[in-house]
């Protein structure tokens, strides 16, 4: 700034130096042309030696990439699912507790599929085999794994009705109450050893909660037997002769004639 205003100054001396020699001298050349000469001088001078001065540029930017999150497809659950469901951890098996053992047979009850009513209190049952070593006492029990579904009062564990040898079959039941809310609703329950160590094969159940639809049973004709017609069978005409009396004739006496 302080070479800015020593230029201004000089400028002004110039100008006044000339303008004083212009009075005292003979015009020789256009005074204005003069001034329009020594002011682009001048500027020129002032230009050259001002200090470089930065300006704001339009520098363009590039553009941000934006993160476009791609929301995963909806996976299929189940209609009346629960939001959460209770997880049991099965525990590992650890050795020598083999001999424990169990098929599953058959659902005895309530199939999968079943439609309930919503509240409706029911048992279900499956049949196991014992193909283990050991015998199943009434402290064994069925244990619920995961699902929507528990047991009644939400019960996770109901224990055998009774033992059950090697070799034997032996069936287990759960007590459930159906939702109120209609959907459907299904869980994974597993026997349970007396050391509570899980073994043999892994059971379901599904049931629907809804209106069942009634069933009504079909109607069946009963047949109308009809008439049937006997044929006429011609009966006989036993005839009877009559026994006919004869009359013998009567001997009339005759008179003696003497």
């Amino acid at each position: 700034m302080k070479q800015i205003n020593s230029k201004l100054i000089i400028f002004s001396i110039l100008i006044s130096a000339l303008l004083l020699s212009a009075c005292g001298a003979k015009a020789t050349a256009d005074p204005n042309q003069k001034m329009t000469e020594i002011a682009a001088t001048v500027q020129a001078q002032l230009t050259q030696s001002a200090p470089i001065i930065p300006t704001n540029t339009n520098t363009p930017v590039a553009p941000t990439e934006t993160l476009t999150i791609t929301p995963a497809a909806p996976t299929n659950t189940p209609e009346g699912a629960a939001a959460t469901s209770t997880l049991v951890v099965i525990p590992s098996q650890p050795s020598g507790t083999s001999d424990d053992d169990a098929n599953f047979v058959s659902d005895v009850t309530i199939p999968d599929g079943s439609t309930l009513k919503a509240g409706e209190q029911f048992t279900k049952t499956w049949r196991f085999q014992n193909i283990g070593k050991t015998t199943w006492t009434t402290d064994y029990a069925i244990q619920y794994l995961e699902g929507n579904l528990m047991g009644k009062d939400s019960a996770l564990t109901f224990k055998l009705a009774k033992n059950v040898a090697p070799g034997e079959y032996g069936d287990v039941s759960v007590i459930f109450t159906a939702p109120l809310e209609p959907g459907v609703y299904s869980s994974y329950w597993k026997l349970l050893s007396v050391d509570g160590y899980y073994f043999g094969d892994v059971v379901s159940i599904t049931i629907k909660v809804g209106t069942p639809t009634p069933t009504i049973p079909g109607l069946t004709a009963t047949p109308v037997p009809t008439a049937t017609k006997k044929p006429k069978t011609a009966t006989p005409t036993v005839v009877t002769p009559t026994e006919e009396t004869t009359e013998e004739p009567t001997e009339e006496p005759t008179a003696d004639p003497s």
